[in-house]
């Protein structure tokens, strides 16, 4: 699927969405309707107004990028488990085009400063050089997917579809980009063998306070949980990357930044290692004691509920 097809869908969404509403009809239908197709058209409306009436040029990878963060709310300066392991993966595209660059796109530094004070050229400076054609060198950086980043070759050329709107803005994509980047995509079918590997430990992160996920206070936890981060070398992959696993914390206390030890990790999910030895049961220790009171309460209303419906038979 395009992106041309993909935003023409959204706005469909949205139409029919906007209509429901308008007819006081399905509005429980109409509403995400409507606000999905609204953020569909935001994500991918530019890159698809670049596929309808933006230029086509032909660049080159120069490298590859992948970054790892551990988000975490601290309010009070408490630890929360408020916590997102987030994946975002990229490539650094060069290309040739007229004019001087856009906002959007970057001129990469001229060799010649670089030789000036004495700094060699990195591998991605030097594929970046090797981007076709004679007219202004220029960079940007593409977000992908976890498989089109790990299937991206460094020095592979690629069509762009490019847009630049009155001159001063620029963007522009690989026609074979995935859609919708920044979504997780689920894994379909078995993630395959498990492989035993060893990683070294760069990070350990602890929360020992969260908030419940049914009635959204805060509270100690019974179990802290810990954020391990870890870097390794899956098999088939060139280079190290790294990931975070989440385990209980007291199964990893012996544990400190640069040890190494044993993990294991699924082919299909090369990112998700498993610490061998650690136990996960902090997603349902921590909220057990809610999960209880607010079982004892449905026991309660039912228990009611039959009393007075018997004692109203007998009456």
């Amino acid at each position: 699927m395009t992106a041309t097809l993909l935003v023409l869908t959204a706005l469909a969404m949205m139409g029919a969405g906007v209509s429901l509403l308008m007819a006081r009809r399905l509005w429980f239908i109409a509403l995400p309707a409507a606000f999905l197709g609204l953020l569909v058209v935001v994500a991918e409306g530019s890159r698809a107004a670049a596929e309808l009436w933006g230029e086509r040029v032909v660049g080159i990878i120069a490298a590859t990028r992948e970054s790892l963060r551990l988000e975490t709310m601290r309010p009070a300066g408490s630890l929360v488990s408020h916590a997102s392991v987030q994946h975002r993966f990229g490539a650094i595209v060069c290309y040739r085009a007229n004019g001087n660059p856009g906002i959007g796109a970057g001129a990469p530094i001229d060799p010649a400063i670089k030789a000036a004070i004495g700094e060699a050229l990195s591998a991605m400076d030097t594929l970046c050089q090797k981007a076709p054609g004679s007219l202004v060198l220029r960079q940007t950086e593409v977000q992908l997917d976890e498989s089109a980043h790990d299937a991206e070759t460094p020095g592979r050329l690629v069509t762009l579809v490019l847009l630049r709107p009155f001159g001063l803005l620029e963007w522009a994509w690989p026609v074979d980009a995935p859609l919708l980047p920044m979504l997780p995509r689920p894994s379909m079918g078995s993630a395959g063998a498990s492989q035993v590997l060893t990683a070294e430990v760069m990070a350990i992160t602890i929360d020992t306070k969260g908030r419940s996920p049914i009635s959204r206070r805060s509270q100690d936890y019974a179990i802290p949980v810990a954020y391990v981060r870890l870097r390794y070398t899956p098999p088939g992959m060139p280079v190290q990357i790294e990931g975070i696993d989440t385990v209980d914390a007291p199964t990893v206390a012996h544990l400190a930044p640069g040890a190494r030890i044993p993990i294991s990790v699924a082919a299909g999910t090369p990112r998700q290692p498993d610490i061998s030895g650690a136990s996960r049961t902090y997603w349902w220790r921590n909220p057990a004691s809610e999960i209880l009171m607010l079982a004892g309460v449905v026991v309660v209303v039912l228990i009611t509920w039959f009393v007075w419906r018997s004692c109203r038979r007998s009456a």
